[in-house]
């Protein structure tokens, strides 16, 4: 990975130092890096590259946008008939990768997701922007492009009915539980700081990696 310097900004480095005290949860320290990303000139902090794999093994990644984070883990949304939607349903695994080029910091978080009951979809679909919700009624994901006028024209019929639009059975929240959460801050002696969580049967054990 190439490292640049021109901004990096300590973001709760006080965590990965050797006199540090981690917190106990990592997702705790995971929102507390997020909301200082949030305020320290991070462009995009909710964006993250999703891997997931099909049942023989063959991975994808694509950017999606952070949800809400959870007790345990994050929400996300998409269509179940997309590639991540049809990877899940077959193998229920991912990884998720949040990368700030602007303070130079990275966190990985691996584990099971689920999707969630249809009422936690249905919440999730009534605060979708309006133009969102026009676009994911009438488009089905991931599908060739056969006739884009007539998608346009559909999208149009659509527009100005987003409160009257009910959620598409192919929309759906899922659920990411991390079993492992890395922590990356980059160093300009190249000894950068790495701390890994890994879930136990009674909580978290963590560690400090070499760079």
């Amino acid at each position: 990975m190439t490292v640049t310097h021109q901004k990096t900004v300590p973001l709760s480095a006080d965590a990965l130092s050797d006199s540090g005290t981690p917190p106990d949860d990592p997702l705790d320290l995971f929102r507390t890096w997020l909301a200082d990303a949030a305020e320290n000139d991070v462009r995009e902090p909710g964006a993250l590259a999703l891997a997931t794999a099909d049942a023989r093994g063959r991975a994808s990644n694509r950017i999606i946008q952070l949800g809400r984070l959870t007790s345990d883990g994050f929400v996300f949304t998409t269509h179940v008939g997309s590639l991540k939607g049809r990877d899940i349903e077959a193998t229920a695994w991912g990884s998720a990768v949040l990368y700030w080029r602007e303070t130079d910091q990275q966190i990985v978080l691996s584990g099971p997701i689920t999707r969630l009951p249809d009422a936690e979809s249905d919440a999730l679909w009534a605060v979708r922007p309006a133009d969102a919700k026009v676009v994911t009624s009438a488009s089905r994901q991931s599908d060739p492009l056969d006739d884009e006028p007539a998608l346009r024209a559909e999208i149009e019929r659509l527009t100005g009915l987003e409160g009257q639009l009910p959620r598409p059975a192919t929309f759906a929240g899922y659920h990411l539980a991390p079993e492992t959460v890395e922590f990356w801050h980059a160093s300009k002696d190249r000894l950068h700081k790495r701390l890994l969580y890994t879930r136990t049967a009674d909580g978290w054990s963590v560690s400090r990696l070499q760079p």
